[in-house]
């Protein structure tokens, strides 16, 4: 009997193997607040003792660590790295520790838990849970995500559009904690946001604000942006991965989008967009698994935003893919009317 005459390598299927147990021990070292401890050369035993933790295992955890590139060690010492060093500890401005272990509760934790729903289907749900209230206790650390990079990159996109130099007034639809307003009104003098969202989340919002003493340039307008006016005269309109929720009937908020805008106005949505029958991007793919496993499917085609946009009057519609720390890209998708 002759060996198979195999062609490619099974490497890809332990790469995807470790992925779980690569995604443990970040999320095990931010509980634990390793990198805290690590802002200067430390021992194991120094790290064990101050975790109180066992010494052997603490070693070779801090190593897997370091295999991963969130410590280095040298004569025995572990440290942070760069990327630990600016996202992981905590109490610095862009801390991603507590985003983490927020995302982290949307995951499967055990791979029985997915096997179930893929067999049974989702649990019933109970009433509709508000989303200002499940979002609310976690302004401050989606804040913290969004300052690491993703608004002060959507203020950079948006301040190239040649409309820009002559916007007075920007509506952000469901901007929780205001980043994205603060970022593009400093990139302009004449320009003042209204950040709208749910009244759970806007006192939050108004902290924020006050934080950046940018309270005289973005102010905010509490309600349900879907049914509650919206106001009008705006430049600009934006709206940056919130639209999920209205996936199943996005006609009766565009026309009023349209409506609140001034002529030449210009709508802004970012967000995921699936390719290739719902298969790609990978990274957006499998981040809307397990709600849509367990509760709901809020992806989005590609085609299904531009496609409202000009059905609600926009003139032109642009899809301009942005990259982002979350995957592999989202859509920037300018609808101008």
């Amino acid at each position: 009997m002759e060996l198979p005459d195999i062609t490619m390598t099974p490497t890809p299927l332990f790469e995807l193997f470790h992925g779980t147990t690569k995604s443990w021990i970040l999320i095990t070292a931010v509980e634990l607040k390793v990198f805290n401890l690590t802002t200067e050369n430390k021992t194991a035993p120094e790290i064990a003792a101050s975790l109180k933790t066992h010494e052997t295992n603490t070693t070779l955890f801090l190593n897997a660590l370091c295999s991963i590139q969130l410590l280095k060690k040298e004569n025995g010492a572990y440290r942070n790295t760069e990327l630990s060093d600016t996202f992981l500890v905590q109490g610095k401005d862009c801390y991603l520790g507590e985003f983490l272990m927020l995302s982290d509760q949307w995951n499967f934790q055990t791979r029985e838990q997915m096997a179930d729903v893929i067999k049974n289907g989702p649990a019933p749900q109970g009433d509709n849970l508000d989303m200002g209230t499940m979002f609310a206790p976690h302004i401050k650390s989606m804040r913290n995500h969004s300052r690491s990079g993703v608004s002060q990159l959507m203020a950079k996109e948006i301040s190239k559009l040649p409309e820009f130099a002559g916007m007075k007034k920007m509506l952000e639809l469901g901007g929780a904690h205001g980043m994205d307003s603060i970022a593009v009104t400093q990139k302009s003098a004449s320009l003042k946001a209204i950040v709208f969202d749910n009244p759970a989340v806007i006192k939050m919002t108004r902290e924020i604000i006050a934080e950046y003493g940018m309270e005289k340039r973005v102010t905010v307008m509490d309600g349900d942006y879907a049914t509650d006016p919206i106001g009008s005269g705006y430049d600009l309109i934006y709206a940056k991965a919130t639209l999920n929720f209205l996936k199943d009937d996005f006609q009766p908020l565009f026309a009023k989008i349209y409506h609140a805008l001034n002529p030449g106005g210009v709508f802004i949505s970012v967000h995921d967009g699936l390719t290739d029958e719902g298969t790609k991007p990978a990274d957006m793919v499998i981040s809307w698994l397990p709600t849509g496993l367990t509760s709901r499917d809020l992806s989005l085609d590609r085609d299904a935003i531009p496609d409202t946009m000009l059905q609600a009057g926009f003139k032109t519609v642009k899809v301009k893919p942005i990259p982002f720390s979350m995957g592999e890209s989202m859509d920037m998708c300018i609808g101008r009317k």
